[in-house]
């Protein structure tokens, strides 16, 4: 008996062990505008500016990573909700959008919801078509190894000093493809600038 007892008081009793239920529970990740709060931006590099600094730096020399909270500011000023479900958002960054409103002024509604394409498109999945919240639709072209949406490129990969523009970032409602440059409405291959036809700069990436 004493010893019944004592097994007893050491929970050493024989039988079936307690099942215990694992409660399985979906990954929770951030949406589309609270990802873009947070992750990091294009990488940026001193370039020419390198050898200016002092103590001087080289050119392929990391500076620091972008944002996106110029972009985030203008959506949120002219109410264009990046938690909405399934959108993939074309995401310029601070340097990206100070260039293009030091030459065509703020960022409007209409350029801000041009960036969101309704329903969830992976870089393999761009094509012709891909409509937007603004209601006209963005152009798709394959160029220099890139793809091209309008006259800017993403999810583009490159080394030192070249930024590179991540795509594919998953989020909770939709998927986020960075650009390297503002795209806006009524672009044609005709407008010029980098990625239209015949344009020789298009290359210096490649």
């Amino acid at each position: 008996m004493l010893a019944i007892v004592s097994f007893a008081a050491s929970g050493l009793l024989v039988g079936n062990a307690p099942m215990h239920t694992m409660r399985h529970m979906s990954p929770m990740m951030a949406t589309v505008g609270e990802t873009l709060a947070t992750i990091n931006g294009p990488d940026v590099y001193w370039g020419p500016e390198g050898p200016l600094q002092d103590p001087m730096k080289e050119e392929s020399d990391f500076k620091e990573y972008d944002t996106f909270s110029t972009f985030l500011a203008a959506c949120a000023e002219h109410g264009v909700d990046l938690n909405q479900p399934d959108i993939t958002v074309f995401a310029p960054a601070n340097l990206a959008c100070d260039e293009f409103t030091s030459v065509y002024g703020p960022l409007t509604k209409d350029i801000c919801e041009y960036h969101v394409v309704k329903g969830v498109v992976k870089t393999d999945q761009l094509g012709s078509g891909l409509p937007t919240l603004q209601g006209s639709t963005i152009t798709y072209r394959r160029m220099f190894r890139k793809d091209f949406v309008d006259n800017a490129f993403c999810a583009a990969m490159a080394s030192p000093p070249r930024s590179s523009y991540p795509g594919n970032i998953a989020a909770d409602n939709g998927i986020i493809h960075m650009l390297n440059e503002v795209i806006y409405p009524g672009w044609t291959e005709s407008s010029g600038g980098y990625g239209s036809a015949g344009d020789p700069a298009a290359t210096r990436d490649a």
